[in-house]
């Protein structure tokens, strides 16, 4: 039986690039539709399953003291990483700038405000778009908390590649189980900037009696060779803070569909022998 097209959901206009307002989304929807390309074969019209075939961890930021901090509690960026597929005929690669914000438990952080930022340094890089038209970066926004929020195993990206216009990137690697290492987090998407992703956490009130991490990433699609500049900047009642961070990579060799096809048969073999 000929199995249907899979429509695209409507996305209002302030949702979708160029228009970055603040999106509040079901993170479900993409794994689920990830999970349902993935288990079928590559045909016409299917999503094209790509790796990272080059990755170089970005150094820890400084670790700086948190404004007001009577116990030397600090704020720093972690060590990150720079990941990128191979270039399609076009030229062009996806590539994902990893980070995570590490702020030290017991830190008078109550009520504060983090802006964090990736800006990618290649000329013409653009954010990359779902499946459904938003763009990849995450976590998502959310009025509700991020504590909750699903950290997907696969997204779907829209690239060409086998044929295909839409890229399956698996990108757990590196990630925790949660968003948020504390509950009562929110974040929203500031105004879309060419060039540069913005997320804006709203800290809970209260002293953190743990140690807080948020991790974020973004997916950015271009020809030059990736490059990318992170930054945080946390905001309290006793005055603001920045760290900063980067990563490059050389342009990566073109995709070699045919080496790619093997591995994917032999993911599918290997899944098939685990589930028997």
């Amino acid at each position: 039986m000929k199995r249907p097209a899979l429509k695209r959901p409507s996305i209002p206009p302030d949702q979708r690039i160029p228009r970055g307002a603040i999106v509040i989304v079901v993170v479900g929807l993409l794994a689920t539709l990830a999970a349902a390309l993935l288990s079928t074969g590559k045909g016409s019209g299917e999503a094209a399953r790509l790796e990272f075939v080059q990755q170089r961890a970005m150094a820890a930021s400084e670790a700086v003291a948190v404004p007001g901090a009577k116990e030397g509690q600090k704020l720093e960026l972690l060590a990150g990483k720079i990941q990128a597929t191979g270039t399609n005929a076009g030229g062009y690669s996806l590539f994902r700038v990893l980070s995570t914000l590490k702020i030290d438990k017991g830190a008078p952080v109550s009520k504060g405000r983090v802006t964090c930022s990736i800006h990618a340094l290649g000329a013409g890089t653009l954010i990359g778009q779902s499946s459904n038209g938003l763009r990849t970066l995450y976590p998502r926004s959310s009025e509700e908390g991020i504590y909750g929020q699903p950290v997907p195993e696969t997204i779907l990206v829209e690239f060409s590649s086998h044929g295909s216009e839409l890229a399956v990137l698996e990108v757990a690697e590196g990630l925790p189980e949660r968003f948020t290492t504390i509950k009562g987090v929110k974040l929203s998407w500031p105004k879309y900037e060419v060039g540069t992703e913005h997320l804006e956490y709203f800290l809970p009130e209260g002293i953190p009696k743990s140690t807080i991490e948020l991790p974020f990433y973004a997916v950015w699609r271009g020809t030059a060779p990736p490059a990318a500049k992170v930054s945080c900047r946390l905001e309290v009642a006793k005055g603001k803070v920045t760290v900063n961070t980067a990563g490059k990579l050389p342009i990566s060799s073109p995709i070699n569909e045919e080496a790619e096809a093997e591995a994917q048969e032999e993911r599918e073999a290997t899944e098939e022998k685990s589930g028997e």
